[in-house]
């Protein structure tokens, strides 16, 4: 980002809690598609995030 520039642009959706909660749903064995209605988001959002 240029410096004196404000940032634009959608916020994210998923931010470093939800990520946390999302690899640890999954790990326990939760499906992607549960934990991300578990968590409010859209599946393929919880897709990408955890591709990250």
């Amino acid at each position: 980002m240029l410096p004196g520039k404000k940032p634009t642009g959608r916020p994210r959706t998923v931010g470093p809690a939800e990520l946390a909660t999302l690899r640890r749903l999954v790990n326990d064995g939760v499906s992607v598609t549960e934990a991300a209605r578990t968590l409010k988001i859209g599946r393929s959002t919880a897709y990408q995030a955890l591709a990250e």
